[in-house]
């Protein structure tokens, strides 16, 4: 599975659109669907902002390994 599979798992899990998706993360439609079929890597950054928006591991994200959800540390 490639991150831009990945990405697209996120973006169904969420029921999302593309659009919807993009606009979450402050992209385009285009540069989403570009990164869903593997025309284009996403950045350190872009990463980053999909992991903080959805609560997902970069690890998971980047690479495939690991649980992909982080579990909210719950404050006291």
């Amino acid at each position: 599975m490639s991150i831009g599979d990945r990405v697209l798992q996120i973006r169904k899990e969420n029921k999302m659109t593309q659009d919807d998706f993009a606009k979450k993360i402050k992209l385009s439609k285009n540069f989403v669907w570009m990164l869903e079929k593997g025309e284009r890597v996403p950045s350190d950054r872009t990463i980053s902002d999909i992991c903080r928006e959805f609560s997902i591991s970069e690890e998971w994200l980047k690479t495939g390994n690991g649980d992909m959800s982080i579990i909210p540390i719950e404050e006291n």
